[in-house]
This record gives structure tokens, C-alpha cells and sequence, in this order.
């Protein structure tokens, strides 16, 4: 930790000099704040705006790792433009609203190009400072090659006579949800073990493909969009019925992710 340290001494310097509310915390592996240097992976430098909290974290190569802003310097709610990175690449980027992802989230693959993004529903419309920013994204979806919503104006149902399956019953569901979700190292080693699960809505279009997959919670934002890409990626399913017809209609399905010890 020692090394990690003296990387940061001119940066803290030079930045105490711009900016004399500049405060210096290391972080675990779990980017908890910690006072043993021997437990320090990171480095989280910190300066108030405009009432929240903006922070830029770093590993012990000076690189950034994540920047954002939280409410307040307990660092439990995070609000506003959130950046993550590893190795010096960006992964992903997007808003939250009182501590939870909200719109659209994007992420990027090794050469820095947009791949791929997915949308949570937004339950908390709370104006911030950040508003504006968090809508203005949108069109960047419109970018990708696997757009989130289908060109259908027709009707959606909530409630139907026969609800919409997956092509063999739950079994075969369950079979396809276990072989298509897996844990991206990255999450393993900077997750304590818990299990937590996310709820993904998402409508079965009258011809059975898929369309308008939505996260309602997060656990991860590489997990969710795991969890995202396996409804959306997936084979198509036996329509819902409603007066003899098939039909549009939401279904929901919970994933639930354990991250191991």
C-alpha cells in the first residue's frame, strides 16, 4: 500500500493547492473505506459540488477506476453521472436517481466503442442538478445494432387469458437461464459475498420474439446486463393469448445472483 501511496503525493499536492476542500480516502477491494494500508487497493480522492460529493477513484497505476458523485461523504448513495473503468478502459457509464440506475446505461468494449446497453425503469423522477444529463442519453442507443425497443405500436396486456411461455415450460426455461448466466470475474473479486436478486420486465410480442427488456432493480451493472441479454438474446416464446388471439403481453422474471466467497 506504501507504493500506492506515494504514487498519489505530487496528485494530492498539486490538487490541496487548487482546491484546499480536496480530502484523500483508501478503499478495499470493495471500494469500502478502510484505514489499513495493508487492505488498500485504491485510492478515492474527493471535493464538494454543489452540495453531493464528487469522487474519482484510482488504482495504484494513477489510473482511473471510477468517477461519480454521492450525496453526501458517507458514500452509501450515489447520485448523478457515474464512469466506471479497469485497466484504463471505460466499461460502462449512466445516471442514478437517490442511489439506483435509472434510464439507460451504456457500455463499451476494449477499444472504447459503444456494444452494447440496456434500460432501467426509471420509478423515481427526483429533479437534481443532474437531470438534464440524465436525459440526454438516449440517443445514443439508437447507435447500437440491437436496438431495445421493437417498431410495434399495438397494445400491450397486463392481465391475459393464457399468459406467454417459453417453447417447453419452465423446465426448458430454467435450463436456458443456467446455461446462458455466468459472473464476470471483475464482479467476483470486487463483491463481498452476497445474494441478491434482479426483476427484469420484458413484453412477448405477438409473434413470440422478444422485446422491451427493462431492469427494475440492480444488483451490478455487468450483471444486469448478463441478466438483460439472456431474455433479450433468447429464443422466441409462445405468444399470450387473449380472445382466441395472440397478443403482446409484460412478463417479468427474476434472476437471482450469488456471488460465491
Amino acid at each position: 500500500m506504501k507504493k500506492i501511496v506515494s504514487l498519489f503525493t505530487c496528485l494530492l499536492i498539486y490538487m490541496s493547492l487548487s482546491a484546499q476542500e480536496v480530502k484523500q480516502y483508501l478503499l478495499n477491494r470493495y471500494f469500502e473505506v478502510t484505514t489499513e494500508e495493508k487492505e488498500a487497493f485504491f485510492i478515492r480522492l474527493t471535493q464538494p459540488y454543489k452540495g453531493y460529493v464528487a469522487y474519482t477513484d484510482y488504482d495504484g497505476k494513477k489510473r482511473i477506476v471510477q468517477t461519480g458523485f454521492f450525496t453526501d461523504s458517507t458514500f452509501l448513495t450515489p447520485i448523478g453521472p457515474h464512469k466506471f473503468y479497469w485497466e484504463g478502459i471505460k466499461l460502462y457509464e449512466g445516471i442514478y436517481v437517490n442511489g439506483k440506475p435509472s434510464g439507460y446505461w451504456y457500455f463499451f468494449d476494449k477499444k472504447g466503442k459503444l456494444s452494447d446497453s440496456l434500460h432501467y425503469i426509471v420509478t423515481d423522477s427526483s429533479k437534481t442538478i443532474f437531470s438534464n444529463t440524465a436525459a440526454n442519453d438516449e440517443a445514443k442507443t439508437k447507435a447500437l445494432q440491437n436496438e431495445h425497443l421493437k417498431k410495434d405500436t399495438t397494445n400491450v396486456f397486463s392481465k391475459v387469458e393464457s399468459e406467454a411461455e417459453f417453447q417447453g415450460g419452465v423446465t426448458a426455461w430454467q435450463k436456458y437461464l443456467l446455461k446462458n448466466i455466468d459472473f464476470p470475474e471483475l464482479v467476483m473479486n470486487t463483491r463481498r459475498q452476497q445474494k441478491s436478486t434482479v426483476m427484469i420486465q420484458f413484453v412477448v410480442c405477438n409473434d413470440g420474439e422478444i422485446c422491451s427488456v427493462e431492469a427494475i432493480n440492480s444488483f451490478h451493472p455487468l450483471l444486469d446486463l448478463i441478466a438483460v441479454n439472456a431474455i433479450r438474446k433468447g429464443p422466441k416464446w409462445k405468444p399470450a393469448m387473449q380472445n382466441g388471439k395472440n397478443v403482446k403481453a409484460y412478463r417479468r422474471q427474476p434472476i437471482t445472483f450469488v456471488v460465491p466467497d
